[in-house]
């Protein structure tokens, strides 16, 4: 029996965080070799762990919104210190990207900013009405009063 393929590798926001991840990888070797090994794998690394993040919240059972929005923030952070490293890799001092580089990735970015939104907002809409009806009331067949 063939195996299946996992529901998240086909979600918008995984595909738009994979094709951010092959971009560096095919861009990489076009930049300077003397930070290939520094920060460009660093830009690399934190889109990658971003991506990583992202499938982990998403293969989640939904019962698990906590853990669910912790991973999808953890993605919010590898994202920003993507943007950090993309911002020095611009300078003057160091030109490893180039503008238009940096606005095809910061629009990737900003893509997989507002898909990972959409999926914190779908969380917290459902968490107020999982809890029971009778949640803070005082229960009458306990008997019991409070000492």
């Amino acid at each position: 029996m063939p195996r299946k393929r996992p529901k998240s590798l086909d979600a918008p926001v995984v595909m738009i965080a994979r094709r951010l991840e092959a971009w560096a990888y095919l861009r990489c070797d076009q930049w300077k070799k003397q930070y290939r090994y520094t920060l460009v794998n660093d830009f690399r690394s934190h889109i990658t762990a971003a991506k990583n993040e992202i499938i982990r919240g998403f293969e989640l059972h939904n019962r698990f919104k906590d853990e669910k929005l912790y991973h999808y923030n953890l993605a919010q952070t590898e994202l920003a210190l993507t943007e950090s490293c993309m911002d020095i890799m611009i300078m003057d001092e160091f030109c490893i990207m180039s503008e238009k580089e940096w606005a095809q990735a910061a629009m990737q970015i900003d893509e997989i900013r507002m898909g990972l939104s959409r999926l914190a907002n779908s969380l917290t809409k459902g968490v107020g009405g999982s809890e029971s009806s009778n949640c803070g009331t005082e229960s009458v067949s306990a008997n019991y009063k409070d000492v």
